[in-house]
């Protein structure tokens, strides 16, 4: 069956959940683009991200180290 993607959306955070990790806009620019998650942003590459959003590389950079160190402790 799709057991790992059932895991998969249950092991998913809110972007709303690395607010004191990340400044308002920046999560505000993420949803603008269709990225609700840490997982919707992760999926897409960092080109992409700076593409869509008008974010600067660095700060698109430091978005994607929090999401990723989210999941990684986990494991």
């Amino acid at each position: 069956m799709y057991r790992n993607q059932a895991e998969y959306e249950i092991d998913d955070v809110d972007l709303e959940e690395f607010s004191d990790e990340m400044e308002p806009w920046v999560i505000e620019a993420l949803k603008n683009i269709g990225c609700d998650t840490a997982r919707q942003v992760l999926e897409l590459s960092a080109e992409e991200l700076i593409r869509r959003t008008d974010l600067e590389e660095e700060t698109v950079r430091d978005v994607l180290k929090i999401l990723a160190a989210e999941f990684e402790e986990e494991k």
